[in-house]
């Protein structure tokens, strides 16, 4: 009894400060401490848009509901990235948004804010993948704008795995549309087991002018939530024989700030890092896929950022999408931390929970 008792208590001050139980024990049924969910709950859990709200923003629905795409609600309800008989998404008649369906999603794809900060605060729901420009009808909105160019202001920063199950790290690319096939990674899937760690989400592209920052907002201009597909590398002046000695210091010196990948590169936090550390020194490089679907990969995502994940804008039944460690544990466990905080409690770990609305 007194064994019982001591593991119940530790779990329920683990779960009360935010933190994910790795291996076995996270496996486990964790008792839910008596305060959690009790919190005001005036913030909508996610739900899928509905057909004619996607054709009045540009989207060939019937391209959208092809398998290739993946769209919850008609595909992808179990695997990755849910696992141990979770569900992606389900069925639920408590939407009231009109211009949503009763597709609810379960699957809460973490990531890095594009604050400067890199703070581990982003939440979104990947409802589909985009994987050729036959995705967009052409029809502009109101103000003449088409949704192939607000998207295009967006970024999503993949990292896809470099290094390869025989320990080979390969440091291009497979892009067919530029005649690479060989002696490269893949970029058929950015499923989560197929990423190095976790996303990045910029709402403040370059514009096409080559000024600073978009020109449109993502919450105000950007309504299917969608985004760019960035993908970000490792080039081989940073691994392998050619490595210079200037990106084995930059590199170095970024695993020490910011942990490491699963491929034994460093994470990647913020705009500054991949663009004035990598690139600058000729350490990583980024790349966009081939508009026009001949690389095989996807190239944009719908897959809203939740506008405020507090107060029930996480649901009780959702779960952490986040890449993880081949143990089971989290690879960077404050994403999950700020999950479970606000599944539980309602708001990020390190916050004062948000006063009620005045109704």
């Amino acid at each position: 009894m007194k064994t019982t008792l001591s593991i119940f208590t530790l779990l329920v001050l683990l779960l009360a400060m935010g933190v994910v139980l790795p291996g076995q024990l996270q496996a486990q049924a964790a008792p839910v401490p008596a305060n959690a969910f009790s919190f005001p709950h005036f913030n909508p859990p996610p739900f899928d848009f509905n057909d004619a709200f996607y054709t009045a923003n540009g989207i060939n629905v019937q391209q959208l509901d092809n398998p290739s795409d993946g769209r919850f609600g008609l595909f992808r309800q179990t695997g990755p990235p849910a696992r141990n008989g979770r569900l992606n998404w389900v069925f639920d008649q408590s939407n009231t948004d009109p211009d949503r369906n009763n597709v609810r999603i379960l699957a809460t794809t973490g990531g890095y804010i594009d604050d400067g900060t890199g703070a581990p605060t982003q939440f979104i729901s990947l409802i589909a993948f985009l994987l050729n420009q036959q995705i967009f009808t052409g029809v502009a909105d109101a103000r003449g704008i088409l949704m192939h160019d607000i998207i295009g202001n967006f970024e999503a920063y993949a990292a896809l795995k470099q290094r390869q199950a025989d320990g080979t790290f390969l440091t291009q690319p497979c892009l067919a549309s530029q005649g690479i096939t060989t002696n490269c990674f893949s970029v058929a899937s950015v499923a989560t087991p197929n990423l190095r760690q976790d996303w990045r989400f910029a709402t403040n592209r370059t514009a096409a002018d080559g000024s600073s920052g978009s020109p449109f907002g993502y919450f105000c201009d950007d309504i299917l939530g969608a985004w760019i597909i960035t993908y970000f590398y490792f080039t081989d002046q940073a691994v392998g024989p050619t490595a210079t000695a200037l990106c084995q210091g930059v590199l170095s010196g970024l695993v020490a700030k910011n942990g490491a990948s699963l491929d034994g590169t460093p994470i990647i936090k913020t705009a500054d890092e991949l663009n004035n550390d990598l690139e600058a020194n000729g350490c990583g490089a980024e790349f966009h896929l081939d508009e026009a679907g001949g690389d095989g990969g996807a190239v944009w995502l719908i897959c809203p950022a939740i506008p405020d994940p507090r107060n029930g804008g996480i649901a009780q039944d959702a779960f952490a999408d986040v890449v993880l460690k081949p143990n089971g544990a989290p690879l960077d466990p404050q994403l999950s931390n700020n999950f479970n905080c606000l599944k539980f409690f309602g708001h990020l770990c390190n916050e004062t929970p948000p006063p009620a609305p005045i109704l």
